[in-house]
């Protein structure tokens, strides 16, 4: 399975606020993947990351939580929004907790889609996922400071 970080950051705080290599992780995510097969109804999962203030002047362009199954192409796409507010506080372990808790929330809430995919093992998605980003943390985070 294909798996892709789209990312909407806004400008309200430089982008070194963002402690953690967006596309450091969507590429290790995407090659522990790219060998698993979650059924045939989809083959890519995009997750969008939307960091803004929530009481900024952007807030007003985002919506909370999309769930989208394009059919016709096999594509899955959930998102997250972050606040930066808190976001430019946190560390980069504090950050990767965060976005792991994210992509796993967004995957659950497929449970409470009407038309969901109908051969799509989401809830081993949310198994491996959890693994994944487990073993991204430490081998980045935890060892790196060890």
């Amino acid at each position: 399975m294909e798996f892709e970080i789209k990312r909407i950051i806004t400008i309200e705080f430089s982008d070194d606020k963002l402690k953690v290599d967006l596309n450091n992780l969507g590429e290790y995510i995407s090659k522990r993947l790219s060998e698993r097969d979650y059924g045939s109804s989809v083959v890519k999962y995009f997750w969008g990351f939307e960091l803004f203030k929530f009481d900024g002047g952007f807030a007003q362009f985002f919506r909370n939580e999309i769930e989208s199954w394009k059919h016709s192409v096999k594509w899955f796409v959930t998102n997250s929004n972050l606040d930066w507010n808190e976001v430019h506080k946190m560390n980069e372990l504090q950050t990767l907790k965060l976005i792991k808790n994210e992509i796993l929330s967004s995957i659950k809430r497929i449970e409470k889609m009407k038309r969901k995919p109908k051969d799509f093992d989401y809830k081993n998605l949310i198994l491996d996922l959890e693994k994944i980003l487990t073993e991204y943390i430490e081998n980045n985070i935890v060892q790196q400071h060890a």
